[in-house]
């Protein structure tokens, strides 16, 4: 065990200590409380340039000032900005900033705000491409003075405060020496090497483990609500019946992802409470969708894959993956946007039916071969492909939230009743599949198949583009590439009336359903768990509110 580790153990030990140990509120009334999450998603980075984990974007809206948020009922609400508004023609966009300090005591301005987005529109076409596309239409950005931030836009964008929601403010007194020619070096940029990091949200961070104990403790000038919580402990497990025995033994007070299975086994269990809401995880079989790819080019026909999800036992997965916790899905967005009507209710699941996927490959001149494989037959041109069988790797991450691998067989087994064989390919963790998804070096030309999730926003506009040619090697894991959906994107992204715009999103989510460069499998129910000596929980605004850490608070 290396020095660094041991401190880092020591310092948790201490931290702990200092909290107590019991679930249901056992602590000395004079000693601080301190919340300790239980998690299976790590954070990767504590750059908002390069982090794609699911808690990489909790960590950042905790630590980096925002200009809006979601609050309660998923409604866009303040954050740093306090007001705003915007001129008739929407091209003009004026932030009224709260009060606050970066956590070493440096002012926050306006400026911050304005050097963060002068660097991302410098850089957009590289390291900062994440940041910038969230920037849709802006040109540039002025401070009036330290307390008003104004976005000029180049045309009307519709999800302006949506997009802003996922915009992070850095502090320029840290960042600006980490930029280099042409933005090369934000993306080295390891700001969790320096703790505590300089934040200029609710917390700053004083310990950072990817896979281990991550420590937020409150940012004391902080613009917003206070943390309720002397500090919050994000800890990482491998193994999700581990994180629940640690929650029955009232070593964590709360469970951000209760593990599908361990759920009815928790249920009535004294000092736990369960809550169970619609979830926003869409899970997906993907597919390597890029038109130029040189091998198993047949996975670039729409039939297939609709053969494929007539072969798809959606409710099998639902059942033994997700132990009922679940539905059928087909939609890129999630149920959470319905109340908001960007969901196409026309997109539903095809039914499972294996002797359709079956007459759909015939069809297709897929013959079985002696051993009951289809094989695909050679083809010439720019594109030739020799004989071969419809055998077919998945990359599987090790690291998802749901047992992947039992996803897999049951798919597996479904398909070989069509004359399809998958294999699984171990996709190491998030960061190590999306390597393999997109190699080599973002040009998406050698995986086949594989299986994750998204956390859809609730605007539409985001997920719609990771199938964007644009987002390729950055938020794309498909490779697709579709001019005539790309000019949809943009085109809903400029419209502003509400009733335009949501009719040009249905049109392309039925366009997606129809080519399926994913086959949607299923939407999971969102299952948290908190010991009673806790409240406050607001299970929803999951990386979408500082609130989710800041709003739990001791019933005593």
């Amino acid at each position: 065990m290396s020095h660094r580790l041991c401190v880092l153990l020591v310092g948790v030990a201490l931290l702990f200590a200092t909290a107590g140990a019991g679930a249901s509120g056992s602590r000395a009334a004079s000693s601080p409380q301190i919340l300790r999450i239980g998690t299976t998603y790590y954070v990767d980075t504590l750059n908002p340039f390069v982090g794609i984990e699911t808690n990489d974007s909790t960590a950042y809206g905790m630590v980096y000032p925002q200009l809006v948020q979601y609050g309660p009922g998923l409604k866009l609400v303040g954050d740093w900005a306090s007001s705003w508004t915007h001129t008739k023609d929407g091209l003009t966009w004026t932030f009224h900033l709260r009060s606050g300090k970066w956590s070493d005591g440096k002012p926050l301005t306006a400026q911050d705000a304005v050097w963060t987005v002068q660097l991302a529109l410098r850089f957009r076409n590289g390291a900062t491409s994440y940041l910038a596309s969230v920037l849709d239409g802006v040109k540039s950005a002025s401070a009036p003075n330290p307390s008003t931030l104004v976005l000029h836009y180049a045309r009307p964008v519709a999800p302006v405060l949506a997009n802003l929601e996922q915009f992070f403010i850095l502090p320029q007194h840290v960042w600006a020496a980490h930029v280099g020619p042409k933005g090369s070096d934000l993306k080295g940029f390891h700001p969790e090497q320096s703790l505590p990091l300089v934040a200029g949200g609710a917390y700053t961070v004083s310990q950072f483990e990817q896979k281990g104990t991550t420590v937020f403790k409150p940012n004391p000038y902080f613009y917003g609500p206070k943390s309720r919580a002397a500090a919050v402990t994000l800890t990482y497990y491998t193994n999700p019946t581990s994180m629940t025995a640690d929650l029955e033994r009232g070593n964590l007070d709360f469970v951000d992802a209760l593990p599908y299975r361990s759920a009815d086994a928790l249920k009535g269990k004294k000092g736990i409470t369960i809550t169970e809401d619609v979830g926003d995880e869409v899970t997906n079989l993907g597919f390597n969708s890029n038109p130029l790819k040189p091998k198993n080019r047949e996975l670039l026909d729409p039939k297939v894959k609709e053969a494929f999800e007539y072969a798809t036992p959606r409710k099998q997965i639902v059942e033994v993956v997700f132990g009922g916790h679940a539905k059928p899905w087909a939609n890129i967005i999630s149920p959470w946007s319905t109340a908001s009507g960007w969901v196409n209710p026309a997109v539903k699941p095809l039914p499972y039916s294996p002797a359709k996927a079956n007459a759909i490959l015939d069809s297709l001149g897929y013959k079985r071969g002696s051993n009951g494989v289809r094989v695909v037959p050679a083809t010439s041109g720019r594109y030739a492909q020799a004989e071969h069988s419809m055998t077919y790797s998945v990359i599987v991450p090790n690291d998802l939230d749901f047992n992947g691998d039992r996803q897999l067989q049951i798919l597996a087994t479904a398909y070989k009743q069509i004359g399809v064989v998958l294999k699984e390919l171990s996709g190491g963790d998030g960061s190590q599949a999306y390597t393999m998804i997109t190699a080599p070096n973002g040009k998406y030309l050698t995986a086949d198949m594989y299986t994750w999730y998204w956390h859809p926003y609730i605007d539409p506009s985001f997920n719609l583009s990771v199938v964007t040619k644009a987002q390729w090697y950055d938020n794309s894991d498909t490779g697709y590439d579709d001019p005539q959906y790309d000019r949809w994107w943009r085109q809903q992204a400029a419209q502003v009336n509400v009733a335009k715009r949501r009719a040009l999103v249905w049109k392309m989510e039925a366009y997606l359903a129809q080519k399926r460069p994913y086959i949607q499998l299923v939407d999971t129910n969102q299952l948290t768990a908190h010991a009673d000596g806790w409240t406050g929980f607001q299970p929803q605004l999951w990386g979408y509110c500082k609130c989710f850490y800041t709003s739990p608070h001791p019933t005593s």
